[in-house]
C-alpha cells in the first residue's frame, strides 16, 4: 500500500480491509482479480479543467461522460489528462492504481452516484497488486467529494455504423429532462 495513503487512513482512523491480488493493469482486471463487482470497484480518472486537475471516481465497468462531468464542475472546457500530466499530479502511484482520495494530491474529487450508493467500495491502494475495501459510509466520512451522475455503463456502449466512433445508449431513467432527473418507476413501493 502507498505510504501516503496509509498515513492518510491512519490519521483519520479509517476502517478498511487490505486485499492483495494479481498485479493487473485495468480497473476491470483489478476488480476481477480481487473478486469484486465492477460496479463496486473505484476507477480513478484524472481530468484537466480550467483551474488545474480534478479526480473523477466511477465504477470500473463504466466510462466517463465528459459532458456530464463538465456540467458538474460548472465552468470551462475539460479533457482527459495525458499520461505525462497524470505522472506530474500523482507521482507516487502506478498508472491504474491511484487511490480515490483527492486530499492526498490536492485535487477536487467528483464521485459518481452509481459507485457511492454501493454497500462497499473497493479501490486501488497505490500499486497494481494491492487494494482496500471499505463500507460506503466510511468512504463518505473519509472523502471530501461532490456526488453526481456522469458515467455510462460500458455495456451500454455500441459502435456507430457510419463513423466507427462509439456512442452511448443511455437508459431512459438516467436521462435528464429539463434539469430534473427522470427516475425509473416500478410497481413495488420504494423500488427504482
Amino acid at each position: 500500500m502507498d505510504q501516503r495513503l496509509s498515513e492518510f487512513l491512519g490519521a483519520r482512523r479509517g476502517k478498511y480491509r487490505l486485499i492483495t491480488h494479481a498485479g493487473v493493469v485495468t480497473a476491470q482486471e483489478q476488480a476481477a482479480a480481487s473478486h469484486t463487482s465492477g460496479w463496486s470497484w473505484a476507477k480513478v480518472v484524472i481530468v484537466k479543467e480550467r483551474d488545474g486537475f480534478v479526480m473523477a471516481v466511477l465504477p470500473a465497468c463504466c466510462v466517463l461522460d465528459l459532458n456530464r462531468l463538465k456540467g458538474l464542475i460548472g465552468h470551462g472546457e475539460i479533457r482527459l489528462a495525458t499520461a505525462e500530466e497524470i505522472g506530474g499530479v500523482v507521482p507516487d502511484c502506478a498508472p491504474g492504481a491511484i487511490p480515490p482520495f483527492g486530499a492526498l494530491y490536492g485535487l477536487r474529487v467528483f464521485v459518481d452516484s452509481a459507485l457511492i450508493n454501493r454497500p462497499e467500495i473497493t479501490m486501488p491502494a497505490g500499486d497494481l497488486a494491492t487494494a482496500i475495501r471499505m463500507r460506503s459510509a466510511e468512504f463518505r466520512r473519509l472523502g471530501d467529494f461532490k456526488e453526481g451522475d456522469f458515467v455510462v455503463a460500458e455495456a451500454m456502449m455500441s459502435p456507430m455504423r457510419e463513423s466507427g466512433r462509439r456512442r452511448a445508449s443511455i437508459p431512459r431513467w438516467r436521462q435528464r429532462q429539463g434539469g430534473a432527473r427522470v427516475e425509473r418507476v416500478t410497481g413495488r413501493r420504494g423500488a427504482r
